[in-house]
């Protein structure tokens, strides 16, 4: 048994690829519960990140998008610490440096609608004359009445604004 363990473990072992969870855990663990993380950090988080933390940030917020429906409403505690990670993971991508703008993009296909929303308002930030034809294909697909509105909304803003 243990030369078969020996033997399976002789090739690569993955390992993760992405910093974020610990950038993200270093940027929450001080803070009080209902306290934001400083500009400034987020700023320095999103700097930091290429296509892999863009990645687990989308991957995440997948992830919190399902957490969410299992918590119920009265339960005040957990819905705020997913909405406290949701709010930094939504911050950090609307911070990512430029040449990053097509793996954030790529989150507009993700199955979870809260996903695609934040996604979508991560792009107007980063970039809204790059973001117009990403979201209006993103609209065209989009089934949830919610990502669809904040989609729409997003489009009509940049369209107002003459971009």
């Amino acid at each position: 048994m243990i030369q078969q363990m020996h033997h399976q473990a002789e090739g690569p072992i993955p390992q993760p690829v992405s910093a974020l969870a610990a950038l993200v855990h270093r940027a929450l663990c001080d803070l009080k519960p209902l306290s934001r993380v400083p500009e400034a950090m987020v700023a320095a988080i999103g700097a930091q990140c290429g296509e892999e933390e863009i990645a687990a940030a989308i991957a995440w917020l997948d992830e919190l998008a399902c957490e969410r429906r299992a918590v119920q409403d009265w339960d005040r505690t957990a819905l705020n610490e997913l909405l406290r990670v949701q709010d930094l993971l939504h911050a950090i991508l609307c911070r990512v440096p430029g040449c990053h703008f097509e793996a954030v993009a790529a989150g507009l296909k993700s199955p979870e609608w809260r996903t695609r929303i934040h996604v979508a308002m991560a792009l107007d930030a980063l970039d809204r004359r790059a973001a117009l034809p990403h979201l209006r294909r993103a609209l065209a697909r989009e089934q949830d009445d919610q990502a669809g509105q904040v989609m729409v909304l997003t489009l009509a803003r940049a369209e107002s604004e003459g971009v």
